[in-house]
Protein backbone atom coordinates (compact mmCIF):
# COMPACT_ATOMS: atom_id res chain seq x y z
CA UNK A 1 0.00 0.00 0.00
CA UNK A 2 1.01 3.58 -1.29
CA UNK A 3 1.50 5.94 1.81
CA UNK A 4 -1.10 8.76 1.42
CA UNK A 5 0.14 11.47 -0.37
CA UNK A 6 -1.00 14.84 1.09
CA UNK A 7 0.96 16.83 -1.10
CA UNK A 8 -0.41 15.48 -4.12
CA UNK A 9 -4.13 15.97 -2.58
CA UNK A 10 -3.64 19.46 -3.22
CA UNK A 11 -0.95 20.33 -5.77
CA UNK A 12 -3.15 21.01 -9.34
CA UNK A 13 -1.78 19.67 -12.46
CA UNK A 14 -3.24 22.14 -14.66
CA UNK A 15 -3.28 26.52 -14.34
CA UNK A 16 -6.20 28.21 -12.17
CA UNK A 17 -6.95 30.31 -15.00
CA UNK A 18 -6.94 27.38 -17.34
CA UNK A 19 -9.46 25.83 -15.08
CA UNK A 20 -11.73 29.10 -15.05
CA UNK A 21 -11.71 28.91 -18.71
CA UNK A 22 -12.24 25.45 -19.37
CA UNK A 23 -15.32 24.94 -16.85
CA UNK A 24 -16.63 28.67 -17.71
CA UNK A 25 -16.57 27.60 -21.93
CA UNK A 26 -18.24 23.91 -21.05
CA UNK A 27 -21.13 25.46 -18.36
CA UNK A 28 -21.89 28.57 -20.78
CA UNK A 29 -21.91 25.70 -23.82
CA UNK A 30 -24.16 23.17 -21.74
CA UNK A 31 -26.38 26.31 -20.93
CA UNK A 32 -26.68 26.80 -24.78
CA UNK A 33 -27.76 23.06 -25.51
CA UNK A 34 -30.21 23.14 -22.65
CA UNK A 35 -32.40 25.90 -23.81
CA UNK A 36 -32.06 24.66 -27.50
CA UNK A 37 -33.31 21.22 -25.88
CA UNK A 38 -36.22 23.08 -24.49
CA UNK A 39 -38.32 23.81 -21.73
CA UNK A 40 -40.57 20.44 -22.46
CA UNK A 41 -37.46 18.19 -21.81
CA UNK A 42 -36.57 19.63 -18.74
CA UNK A 43 -39.59 19.74 -17.57
CA UNK A 44 -39.72 16.25 -16.86
CA UNK A 45 -37.06 13.59 -15.82
CA UNK A 46 -37.84 9.78 -16.98
CA UNK A 47 -35.79 7.51 -16.74
CA UNK A 48 -33.35 8.44 -20.27
CA UNK A 49 -33.07 12.13 -19.04
CA UNK A 50 -31.32 10.85 -15.97
CA UNK A 51 -29.35 9.10 -17.78
CA UNK A 52 -28.45 11.66 -20.19
CA UNK A 53 -27.56 13.77 -17.01
CA UNK A 54 -25.10 11.84 -15.64
CA UNK A 55 -23.49 10.94 -19.06
CA UNK A 56 -23.23 14.18 -19.70
CA UNK A 57 -21.12 15.04 -16.45
CA UNK A 58 -18.97 12.34 -17.06
CA UNK A 59 -18.06 13.07 -20.69
CA UNK A 60 -17.72 16.62 -19.47
CA UNK A 61 -15.61 16.04 -16.29
CA UNK A 62 -12.15 16.03 -18.29
CA UNK A 63 -13.10 18.58 -20.51
CA UNK A 64 -12.98 20.88 -17.86
CA UNK A 65 -10.22 19.80 -15.42
CA UNK A 66 -8.38 17.36 -17.96
CA UNK A 67 -6.74 14.63 -15.80
CA UNK A 68 -5.74 16.23 -12.65
CA UNK A 69 -7.35 15.19 -9.46
CA UNK A 70 -6.73 17.51 -7.15
CA UNK A 71 -8.97 19.09 -4.79
CA UNK A 72 -7.61 22.38 -5.43
CA UNK A 73 -8.54 21.96 -9.12
CA UNK A 74 -12.19 20.33 -8.07
CA UNK A 75 -12.60 23.45 -5.60
CA UNK A 76 -12.26 25.70 -7.86
CA UNK A 77 -14.16 23.73 -10.79
CA UNK A 78 -17.22 23.99 -8.25
CA UNK A 79 -16.35 27.75 -7.35
CA UNK A 80 -16.24 28.54 -11.25
CA UNK A 81 -19.69 26.68 -12.03
CA UNK A 82 -21.38 28.53 -8.84
CA UNK A 83 -20.54 31.94 -9.54
CA UNK A 84 -21.87 31.56 -13.21
CA UNK A 85 -24.82 30.31 -11.48
CA UNK A 86 -25.01 32.66 -9.16
CA UNK A 87 -24.19 35.80 -11.18
CA UNK A 88 -27.31 34.59 -13.51
CA UNK A 89 -29.46 34.08 -11.02
CA UNK A 90 -28.63 37.66 -9.69
CA UNK A 91 -29.09 38.84 -13.55
CA UNK A 92 -32.42 37.44 -14.24
CA UNK A 93 -33.37 39.38 -10.87
CA UNK A 94 -32.01 42.69 -11.49
CA UNK A 95 -32.67 43.16 -15.00
CA UNK A 96 -36.09 41.96 -16.43
CA UNK A 97 -34.51 41.87 -20.29
CA UNK A 98 -31.34 39.43 -18.68
CA UNK A 99 -34.40 37.44 -16.55
CA UNK A 100 -36.35 37.02 -20.27
CA UNK A 101 -33.38 35.50 -21.94
CA UNK A 102 -31.66 33.96 -19.28
CA UNK A 103 -35.16 32.03 -18.14
CA UNK A 104 -36.93 32.69 -20.91
CA UNK A 105 -40.71 33.75 -20.41
CA UNK A 106 -44.34 31.42 -20.14
CA UNK A 107 -45.45 30.21 -23.80
CA UNK A 108 -49.61 30.15 -23.73
CA UNK A 109 -50.50 26.77 -25.18
CA UNK A 110 -53.97 27.31 -24.63
CA UNK A 111 -56.28 30.19 -24.49
CA UNK A 112 -60.39 30.49 -24.22
CA UNK A 113 -60.51 27.00 -24.45
CA UNK A 114 -58.76 27.03 -27.70
CA UNK A 115 -55.40 25.47 -28.41
CA UNK A 116 -52.81 27.74 -29.50
CA UNK A 117 -51.42 25.12 -32.19
CA UNK A 118 -48.34 27.60 -33.08
CA UNK A 119 -47.32 27.31 -29.91
CA UNK A 120 -47.84 23.41 -29.09
CA UNK A 121 -45.94 23.11 -32.40
CA UNK A 122 -42.84 24.97 -31.29
CA UNK A 123 -42.66 23.21 -27.66
CA UNK A 124 -43.58 19.60 -29.43
CA UNK A 125 -46.13 19.21 -27.05
CA UNK A 126 -49.04 16.61 -28.47
CA UNK A 127 -52.51 17.59 -27.17
CA UNK A 128 -52.78 13.89 -25.86
CA UNK A 129 -50.11 15.16 -23.31
CA UNK A 130 -51.91 18.60 -22.82
CA UNK A 131 -54.60 16.79 -22.11
CA UNK A 132 -52.50 14.12 -19.78
CA UNK A 133 -51.51 17.56 -17.70
CA UNK A 134 -55.20 19.00 -17.83
CA UNK A 135 -56.45 15.38 -16.09
CA UNK A 136 -53.72 15.43 -14.06
CA UNK A 137 -55.13 18.94 -12.39
CA UNK A 138 -58.61 16.65 -12.23
CA UNK A 139 -59.88 18.24 -15.28
CA UNK A 140 -61.20 16.45 -18.40
CA UNK A 141 -62.25 19.11 -20.89
CA UNK A 142 -60.60 21.56 -22.24
CA UNK A 143 -63.42 24.32 -22.52
CA UNK A 144 -63.16 24.31 -18.46
CA UNK A 145 -59.85 26.42 -19.39
CA UNK A 146 -59.04 29.77 -19.68
CA UNK A 147 -55.55 29.59 -19.98
CA UNK A 148 -52.59 26.95 -19.94
CA UNK A 149 -48.57 27.81 -20.25
CA UNK A 150 -45.80 25.78 -20.48
CA UNK A 151 -43.38 27.73 -17.94
CA UNK A 152 -39.89 28.17 -18.13
CA UNK A 153 -39.04 25.54 -15.76
CA UNK A 154 -40.74 23.18 -17.79
CA UNK A 155 -44.19 22.96 -16.15
CA UNK A 156 -47.61 23.57 -17.18
CA UNK A 157 -49.80 26.11 -15.32
CA UNK A 158 -53.76 25.94 -15.73
CA UNK A 159 -56.10 28.74 -14.97
CA UNK A 160 -59.64 27.46 -14.81
CA UNK A 161 -62.68 29.91 -15.99
CA UNK A 162 -64.96 30.62 -12.85
CA UNK A 163 -67.40 28.02 -11.73
CA UNK A 164 -65.61 24.80 -13.41
CA UNK A 165 -66.31 21.72 -11.59
CA UNK A 166 -64.12 18.54 -11.87
CA UNK A 167 -65.50 15.51 -13.90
Amino acid sequence: MKPFDWHGLWSPEMHPLEVIFRVSVVYLFAQLVLRLLGRKELGRYATFDLVLLFLLTVCLRRTMVGDDNSLTTAFLALVTLGSWDRLFSWLSFRYRGAGRVLEGRPLELVREGELVHDNLRKTRISQRELLSQLRAKGKDDLQQVRAAYLEPNGQMTFLFREGASSH
